[in-house]
C-alpha cells in the first residue's frame, strides 16, 4: 500500500468517527448520508470512502443505497467508491459490488483513532483492495441469517445443509479466506 497522498481529496462519510482533519490535508469529513451526496457533488474528489460500522441491517441498507445513489449520480459516477468494513461478510460485499462500490478494506474499530491506521485506510486503492478479488477469496456457501430483536445475524454453512454453524477460528481461517478452497465441505458439498 502507499502512504498518504496531501494533494489526493478524499471524502470520508463515517458517522461516529472524530479526529483532527488537518493532519490529512484534502480530506473531508461527513458523519450523515445527505451531507455525504451534498458534499459528493458540489466538489471534486478522488475517491469517497464509506465507512460502513452499521449498528442494524437498516443502517446497513442506507449506506447500500448511498452507494447506488453516489454511482447513479451523473457528477458522482466517475468517482470510485471505497468501503471501510469491520469485517468480512460475503453478503454485505455482494450487495456492495451491485451498488457500484469498487474497493474494499478492512479495519478494528479500536484502531480507528491511530493517525498511522486512518492514513493507511485512506491511502490509494490497490488491485488486492478490489471488491471482486476480495469475494473470490471468501467462501459462496456462507449463509447468514438474522436472529434476535438486534438484527444481528448467525452463520451457516450452506454445503452442509446450513447445519454447521461457523464459528470466527472457522470464519478466519477457512470461511473467509482463500483457504476455503481446501475445505472438506466446499470441495463436497452435501447440499440435499
Amino acid at each position: 500500500m502507499r502512504s498518504y497522498d496531501n494533494n489526493y481529496k478524499i471524502l470520508l462519510f463515517h458517522s461516529s468517527i472524530c479526529f483532527d482533519t488537518w493532519l490529512y490535508g484534502n480530506l473531508t469529513l461527513v458523519n450523515s448520508p445527505s451531507t455525504c451526496l451534498h458534499k459528493a457533488t458540489e466538489n471534486n474528489y478522488d475517491l469517497i470512502a464509506i465507512s460502513n460500522e452499521y449498528r442494524s441491517l437498516r443502517e446497513r441498507d442506507s449506506l447500500i443505497e448511498l452507494c447506488s445513489m453516489l454511482k447513479r449520480n451523473n457528477h458522482t459516477l466517475h468517482i470510485p467508491l471505497l468501503s471501510l468494513l469491520p469485517s468480512r461478510h460475503r453478503k454485505l460485499l455482494e450487495l456492495l459490488q451491485d451498488a457500484g462500490v469498487e474497493y474494499v478494506r478492512f479495519y478494528d474499530p479500536r484502531d480507528l483513532d491511530s493517525q498511522n491506521h486512518m492514513e493507511t485506510l485512506l491511502a490509494k486503492p490497490s488491485e488486492e483492495c478490489k471488491i471482486d478479488r476480495i469475494l473470490s477469496g471468501i467462501c459462496p456457501h456462507i449463509n447468514y441469517f438474522p436472529i434476535g430483536q438486534k438484527n444481528q445475524e448467525i452463520l451457516h454453512c450452506g454445503a452442509y445443509r446450513n447445519r454447521l454453524i461457523l464459528g470466527s477460528h472457522r470464519l478466519r481461517h477457512f470461511c473467509e479466506t482463500f483457504n476455503h478452497k481446501i475445505c472438506e465441505y466446499f470441495k463436497c458439498p452435501i447440499l440435499f
